[in-house]
């Protein structure tokens, strides 16, 4: 949850000298621009695409990482494969990765075809040096490989996908909960609310999780979520957690990521061994109804909870829907769930 993450502080970006003798005669109408995390993500500016393509970063409910890149470049070679891996665990959930080489395409095509699957996201061509000056130039960043992650039309964040806080900063972001300040702010109370569950304090340890859920409740769904985990696993106290779940209902009634959430946390943590399968069901269906109409994942979701459930028929008929919304890059993954329920369901069926 806390994660230590350094943002950089980015300079200004280099200026050609016609630019300089611009700003020199004109200075009101010159503008100076950094990109910074926090800023709004530049438009990319592609000339052509190798794999795949990506028309724009604007979808909401999408992480999109821009890497820059290049084939003579060693850690870059490095970086390729474990993203691929990221990019393989996590599309599902809306993570979109996008490789980006100011090399000719005759260069980049070849080098991409001879990495096959190890690189399996989209590729673009970048020859006019048009995105690498938005974004690379923008930013100040001289060394690839560089990556900027980008949520909701904004940078989170900038550096090395090498970095050991890359992985971290991708699952948090995906969740919509990658805010270093708030991050911060509720540190030391959850360091306390940890400290009270480890001397079977649980009392206090609900006290501290409810005050960090009051700081922001959307983006510590998360605490709310381990506060649940720790009613029922720590505390063995099932009667509070089915109260405190119960709530969670009505608290996060807009909020589908932390429903989804509880509903799996319910339906498959491993330190959970007595599962509240309606609740976790009611929670996915409600996460579901705040989706749009027929949205792939919430779709997913709601299979996947009433597969986990035992119920194999009705999980068979919302993957099925599922598969029909997803997207072309997703219906392999979606048709290979489809595919589970649906033996499952066929085995459940009474033989005649």
């Amino acid at each position: 949850m806390i994660l230590r993450t350094v943002l950089r502080t980015l300079a200004l970006p280099l200026v050609s000298v016609a630019a300089l003798t611009l700003v020199a005669a004109t200075p009101a109408i010159a503008q100076e621009q950094t990109l910074k995390v926090g800023s709004s993500a530049p438009k990319l500016t592609i000339g052509s695409w190798v794999q795949g393509e990506v028309s724009n970063l604007d979808d909401p409910n999408k992480t999109y990482i821009v890497e820059f890149w290049a084939t003579w470049c060693a850690p870059c070679k490095k970086s390729i494969p474990h993203l691929t891996e990221l990019y393989n665990k996590h599309r599902v959930s809306g993570l979109v990765i996008i490789g980006v080489s100011d090399e000719p395409l005759a260069t980049v095509k070849p080098f991409v075809t001879k990495m096959s699957s190890t690189m399996a996201y989209p590729v673009a061509v970048d020859q006019e040096k048009k995105t690498s000056t938005d974004w690379m130039q923008a930013a100040k960043q001289d060394g690839i490989p560089c990556a900027f992650i980008v949520r909701k039309g904004k940078v989170l964040w900038i550096g090395n996908p090498l970095d050991e806080t890359f992985d971290t900063v991708i699952e948090h972001a995906i969740a919509g909960r990658y805010n270093p300040e708030l991050a911060k702010q509720a540190k030391a109370t959850i360091a306390a609310a940890k400290d009270a569950v480890r001397i079977k304090n649980f009392k206090d340890a609900a006290k501290h999780y409810d005050a960090v859920i009051a700081i922001d409740p959307v983006f510590f769904g998360d605490i709310a979520i381990l506060k649940y985990k720790m009613l029922l696993v720590n505390a063995n106290d099932p009667v509070a957690a089915a109260a405190w779940g119960q709530e969670l209902l009505t608290k996060s009634a807009s909020d589908g990521q932390t429903l989804g959430e509880l509903a799996l946390v319910i339906a498959k943590d491993d330190a959970i061994n007595t599962r509240d399968y309606e609740l976790a069901i009611r929670a996915a269906d409600a996460a579901g109804a705040i989706a749009k109409p027929g949205d792939a994942r919430a779709l997913k979701l709601r299979a996947e909870v009433r597969y986990l459930a035992g119920q194999y028929g009705a999980a068979k008929e919302l993957q099925y829907e599922a598969w029909m919304a997803a997207e072309t890059a997703e219906k392999a993954d979606y048709k290979r769930e489809l595919e589970k329920y649906s033996r499952l369901a066929g085995k459940a069926q009474p033989q005649i």
